[in-house]
């Protein structure tokens, strides 16, 4: 009786898992069917198998490349090193394509509605732009979020979302980026971390603080956007409805930039108004001023060129700062869909992650990716440290209601 008792119990052991990856199998996102035709069941695929049932179907196709676009100029190089990579790995070929981004875009889009096949089969391209491509058809409906085993520990805001538009998973936060507020420690040994307390402790130790004017550069428009979650609580729901007409998105921003205006107005004796992004970076550089508001990856870069001193590190307000990124997808018209899901499944990886990260400054929106001791310590000081970063991240906020906080910001405030 024991013997049989175990014998079942052993059958159930080996039936459970399988019926729990059954119970699971991948769905496509938004449709009864996949946009995309490949050599796999794809219902069959989940993280345990994905390698062992996609690689003799990708690598059946021969001498047949992959056509990867690429939008980031800053990576460009990078990641036509890290596809060879790939390719010596899996026997894949690659053809890794440098392009502009909304160039592309558009290029992807007009190809599909004249019935032509659009000519890339993995696109990494502009969060701003998911929404387009999304409605043209050009995104493949794969719930890549829950199905890439790379992909299995994401910050949940930037894993299903694209500057608001709710993708569901379908593009991967390959990218991300981060603003930041950049301190002189030669002169501040111990920063504060609100933003009220920050412009106090520039009065108290005559200091001074750029700002970017946030029309001209993000990380202008990401600390208002910041400024925003910080002095005016009341409007996060407001601020984070992508749903809103342009009209309606003015009026949330007239209504919530007051008590911004009047923060600043009070404090115009501490502020330098910067004309750009690295413009920013070259004054707190240069000692002009003790705060400066920047993007991580671009201190991040110039300091790896040796333009910043060592003294100058970033740092996150408690009530944290915007930061956005870009993604990357499977093109719906691909007939390589194995290799392509191989090859994002590749990119997600800490050898891409960590790469890029080292060599641009480039976050992670991986969870499970700890970034500590992978990066030379004479440039990890100039990132922030992977714990606060995850705690203090934030999505930015309704484009359209940035864009009007922005101009209300110059004419109420620079302009006075």
């Amino acid at each position: 009786m024991r013997r049989e008792l175990a014998l079942i119990a052993a059958v159930l052991a080996v039936a459970t898992p399988l019926a729990a990856r059954h119970a699971a199998a991948i769905e496509p996102l938004g449709a009864g069917e996949f946009n995309v035709k490949a050599k796999v069941d794809l219902k069959s695929l989940d993280r345990a198998d994905f390698i062992a049932l996609l690689t003799p179907a990708a690598q059946s196709e021969g001498g047949s490349e992959l056509v990867f676009y690429d939008f980031a100029d800053t990576l460009c190089d990078l990641l036509a090193k890290e596809s060879q990579s790939f390719t010596a790995k899996t026997g894949i070929k690659v053809k890794h394509v440098c392009v502009d981004g909304d160039t592309a875009s558009q290029q992807l889009i007009a190809a599909q509605a004249a019935g032509s096949k659009p000519p890339a089969d993995v696109f990494f391209g502009p969060n701003n732009d998911m929404r387009a491509l999304t409605k043209a058809g050009i995104v493949a409906n794969l719930p890549l979020v829950a199905l890439v085993p790379e992909a299995k520990d994401l910050d949940r805001e930037a894993a299903l979302r694209s500057r608001g538009f709710e993708h569901d998973g379908t593009v991967l936060p390959f990218h991300r980026n981060q603003t930041v507020i950049a301190y002189d420690s030669a002169k501040i040994a111990l920063p504060p971390t609100g933003l009220v307390e920050i412009f106090d402790y520039a009065k108290a130790h005559d200091l001074k603080v750029a700002v970017t004017n946030p029309t001209k550069g993000g990380s202008g428009s990401g600390f208002v956007e910041s400024a925003l979650l910080a002095l005016a609580p009341e409007c996060q729901k407001d601020l984070y409805d992508f749903s809103l007409s342009e009209d309606q998105a003015k009026a949330v921003a007239a209504r919530c930039m007051p008590k911004i205006v009047s923060f600043f107005r009070e404090r115009q004796g501490l502020i330098d108004y910067t004309n750009g992004n690295e413009n920013s970076i070259q004054e707190i550089a240069n000692g002009v001023v003790g705060f400066a508001t920047v993007w991580e990856d671009d201190l991040y870069t110039l300091a790896a060129k040796g333009m910043v001193p060592k003294t100058v590190k970033p740092m996150l307000l408690a009530s944290g700062e915007v930061g956005d990124g870009d993604g990357l997808f499977v093109l719906s018209s691909t007939d390589k869909v194995e290799a392509a899901l191989l090859y994002v499944n590749f990119l997600m990886g800490d050898q891409v992650q960590i790469d890029k990260l080292e060599q641009t400054g480039s976050r992670t929106a991986r969870l499970d990716l700890q970034t500590a001791g992978k990066i030379p310590d004479r440039l990890a000081v100039y990132l922030v440290p992977d714990q606060l970063y995850h705690e203090r991240t934030r999505p930015r906020i309704n484009g359209l209601i940035s864009d009007a906080a922005a101009d209300i910001f110059v004419a109420q405030v620079i302009a006075q």
